[in-house]
């Protein structure tokens, strides 16, 4: 079986937050955390085998507030490590699934000058999902050629935002 078969099964054991429960932040958070390690594991060798933390990641993806978490890690002693942690999900995420990982690294694209790749990605995000907010926001952003600081900057201010929404403080 190959990574990506590997992976959709995975995907197929994990619920989606219902958002109708009691327990919406505590699967967000299991989210965050759930990147965490993710970024942690893919710092060490360059790539992650356990289906599972690949599979919950991306479908706490769909929530915003673990996607927008994931965005907001980003920093200037990381950034070409998850440049290449979201490349790598990005490719080998199932269909359905692959929209938020491509706007995440779209962003990062963006930010590092590497902008006809970022439009690569929200292409791939546009032939999983036609419409997703993101990838029509940063489509407008990123043809209006706003400054790549600037999402750093909205970075600095939102990711604190999210870590305290989740976790109580940010991180």
């Amino acid at each position: 079986m190959d990574n990506k078969l590997l992976i959709q099964d995975a995907v197929s054991k994990i619920a989606e937050i219902d958002y109708e429960s009691d327990n919406v932040l505590k699967q967000q958070r299991l989210g965050a955390v759930a990147v965490n390690e993710l970024v942690a594991r893919f710092s060490k060798s360059g790539v992650v085998d356990d289906y599972e933390i690949l599979a919950l990641v991306l479908v706490r993806f769909k929530d915003l507030q673990v996607r927008d978490y994931a965005m907001g890690l980003a920093t200037d002693e990381n950034k070409d490590q998850l440049f290449n942690l979201w490349y790598w999900l990005m490719n080998i995420a199932p269909a359905g699934f692959i929209a938020p990982v491509a706007c995440i690294f779209a962003a990062c694209a963006y930010e590092s000058g590497e902008s006809e790749l970022a439009h690569k990605a929200l292409d791939k995000a546009f032939s999983d999902l036609p419409a997703y907010p993101l990838a029509l926001l940063l489509r407008r952003v990123f043809h209006a050629h706003w400054p790549a600081d600037s999402f750093m900057a909205m970075r600095a201010q939102l990711h604190p935002k999210i870590c305290a929404s989740l976790f109580g403080s940010s991180i």
